[in-house]
């Protein structure tokens, strides 16, 4: 028999607390009660089951909400918690007022995000009825005041004709540079990924290796042996885990580009991540299963099974013990994404979740599917949002052929749809060089710029450099007139983009009909893809790029797999690849040799692997350097030449650098590639200047 517990309010005799009345002060269960309320509705939860870019829209809208009530002069906390409707709508009005606003969407998103602040403050959703009236108000009066467009953009698919075009522009075209090779090699496994998971890209970022399982497989039925590797993916779109992972299981691909495994081994391989040291690509792939058993375990280091698989790593000749392994963030990589698809020619805006729609609509037209598989790749909770958010919007049905009973032409109704029919290799990536050196004249620039150049003077005439005035308020405005600069050069870029690329839109079309229809020759000139660059900064890259363009062969031989393993071999040799960032037309410097002094001594032979684009690396290099060199990439053989020989424009350029890419380590030894300065330990940071200027000519700011 289960017994009613005494009630808390009743009075204690030994026992007095902050929430048990005492005898002389006895309280009914109803004030008890009601206190308890009120004492509970006066503290301000916070939930820790956002991420920090939802955390970051929070703090947005509750910014905005007290800038609305302090312009309305009202207790912005107590006015949230009561949450009348009017008072909402009237900060809309206002949002819409101050802001650009264009989209209902935007505005029901601030909505959303007002209602999350007030679960903020008040420990529970905001009522149901309140929700209901000011989102009539929105999609009625307020957008019909203001204009506001209630239209839905485009959600599109890549399907694998599409991620084709990604992949080989990715890894044959693209001229962009990433700060580390590795990222290239991480953006196609995460893209590959993304693919055939259909996962959110916050899921796929925060695999680590202990999510990776590697194994040798054997059919008990055939004896096929089969190399093996199993996915769970644990973290959803919060921060807290599954408590049920799913698992994916991948075998090897015949196509080396379409290979997870291939991916996952060569980064794991950078990595140095196995178990067995020494472990290369070949190893893996020949690997069998010993007889008797029918699994042969492939295992992780033990300290490499919480460290990210996809991280943000910055330098070539990084310590495998020292560096911290961060994650990649999402923001760098969804914005190497949408490089990525401009750089491909596609019109939309290319993102993961342009993967993942493709995922779940080709698993929802697989008839060997269903609902359940779908909701657990995509993991959601119902069919209902899958049905509203996922589900692609154009018929991909020949509903024409179906009435007139005639041949259903699918594949043009699928290719119709493709992201990729609007590739036009004409359409121009962006502005010139001659547009952005006008759109510099601007009077709105020029007159930040003069006032920048103002506060320049000031700096340097009372401080002498611009590093000594930090902490000083002419510095805050010296670097806030520099940002504005940024921002309005960003602002007048994108909308001359735009308007390039909607006068291009508009006339492109036009000019090809009257070509058609005024060429004799009813067969005109192809137009022409954008061509692959004619040199490659690494060998490596140059190979993938060839491999690329070979067809993967279907048959079980020794030379496929040959090919599959040269290409992982590549794929890891790129990740140890660092490119720098191409320099501005008058800061490279130009092979000067005929200038250098004839009587410098102790000459150093530079030698790199090479591609047969690359230059000539025979050269000499003096141990007498030029001023404002950088010893470090002098000396990292993992740099193109071109980028171990540049010259900065002055010392402090040289210490940015410096700065940003090289991290000084007390004991470390000079990194020029000579003998006797191999030898030298460096105990500190002026130690290093001073040898560099005393011995390599090599002059850096003054800066500690």
């Amino acid at each position: 028999m289960v017994r009613r517990k005494a009630p808390r309010h009743a009075p204690r005799a030994a026992c007095t607390t902050s929430h048990s009345p005492t005898a002389e002060h006895c309280v009914s269960a109803r004030d008890y009660y009601n206190r308890r309320y009120k004492e509970v509705d006066k503290k301000r939860r916070s939930t820790g089951l956002y991420e920090d870019s939802t955390e970051s829209h929070m703090n947005r809208m509750e910014g905005l909400w007290k800038e609305y009530c302090k312009v309305v002069n009202i207790d912005p906390y107590h006015m949230l918690k009561k949450s009348p409707a009017g008072r909402i709508n009237k900060f809309f009005h206002w949002i819409c007022n101050e802001y650009t606003v264009r989209k209902v969407s935007s505005v029901t998103t601030y909505w959303h995000q007002l209602s999350q602040v007030y679960i903020k403050y008040k420990g529970r959703r905001i009522s149901p009825l309140v929700l209901k009236k000011v989102y009539e108000f929105i999609v009625g009066p307020l957008a019909k005041e203001h204009g506001l467009d209630d239209s839905e953009t485009d959600k599109p698919l890549l399907d694998v004709e599409d991620f084709l075009e990604v992949l080989r522009c990715h890894w044959v075209t693209d001229t962009n540079s990433f700060p580390h090779e590795r990222q290239r090699v991480q953006v196609a496994t995460l893209l590959l990924l993304a693919a055939v998971t259909g996962s959110r890209p916050g899921a796929l970022l925060g695999i680590t290796y202990g999510d990776i399982d590697l194994f040798v497989l054997r059919d008990q039925k055939t004896g096929e042996v089969a190399l093996t590797l199993q996915l769970r993916l644990r973290k959803t779109k919060s921060r807290q885990k599954r408590k049920r992972p799913k698992t994916y299981t991948f075998f090897v691909d015949n196509n080396p580009f379409f290979c997870v495994i291939s991916h996952i081994v060569a980064l794991a391989c950078d990595d140095e991540a196995f178990l067995v040291p020494s472990i290369t690509p070949r190893v893996v792939f020949t690997l069998g299963v010993r007889p008797g058993l029918n699994c042969q375990l492939i295992q992780w280091h033990g300290e490499m099974k919480d460290k990210p698989v996809f991280r943000a790593s910055s330098s070539p000749e990084r310590e495998k013990d020292n560096e911290p392994y961060e994650p990649l963030p999402y923001g760098r990589y969804q914005e190497w994404v949408k490089r990525l698809g401009e750089e491909t020619g596609f019109v939309q805006v290319l993102t993961t979740y342009c993967l993942r729609r493709a995922a779940g609509n080709a698993i929802n037209d697989d008839p060997n599917s269903n609902e359940a598989v779908r909701n657990l790749v995509l993991d959601h909770a119902s069919s209902m949002i899958f049905q509203r958010n996922y589900l692609s919007r154009m018929i991909r049905y020949d509903t024409q052929a179906a009435y007139r009973g005639t041949a259903s032409r699918g594949d043009l109704i699928v290719a119709s749809h493709r992201m990729s029919r609007m590739i036009d290799p004409r359409r121009p990536r962006g502005p010139s060089l001659p547009q952005l050196q006008c759109l510099r004249q601007d009077a709105g620039i020029r007159e930040l710029r003069e006032h920048q150049q103002d506060l320049y003077g000031q700096i340097r005439k009372k401080f002498g450099f611009i590093y000594r005035a930090e902490g000083q308020p002419i510095y805050d405005k010296y670097q806030q007139v520099k940002r504005d600069i940024d921002r309005l050069l960003k602002e007048k870029g994108r909308a001359l983009k735009a308007q390039l690329h909607a006068d291009y839109d508009a006339a492109a079309p036009m000019q090809d009909m009257l070509a058609q229809m005024a060429a004799n020759d009813p067969i005109l000139s192809p137009v022409q893809p954008r061509p692959a660059p004619v040199e490659y900064p690494f060998e490596e890259r140059a190979c993938i790029a060839q491999a690329f363009f070979d067809p993967p062969s279907s048959a079980k031989c020794d030379g496929n797999l040959d090919r599959q393993i040269s290409i992982v071999d590549d794929l890891v040799s790129l990740c140890n690849r660092q490119e720098r960032r191409p320099r501005k037309p008058g800061q490279s410097w130009e092979d000067d040799t005929a200038t250098s002094s004839s009587d410098d001594t102790g000459d150093v032979e530079i030698k790199s692997e090479r591609s047969d684009s690359d230059p000539p690396v025979g050269c000499q290099l003096p141990l007498q350097c030029r001023p404002f060199q950088c010893l470090h990439c002098i000396g990292d053989a993992t740099l193109p030449l071109l980028e171990r020989r540049h010259v900065f424009g002055s010392k402090h350029s040289l210490q940015h650098h410096f700065d940003r890419h090289h991290r000084f380590q007390p004991g470390q030894n000079c990194p020029f590639p000579n003998d006797e300065c191999a030898q030298l330990a460096l105990e500190s940071l002026m130690h290093f200047k001073s040898h560099a200027a005393g011995v390599h000519g090599i002059y850096m700011s003054d800066k500690c």
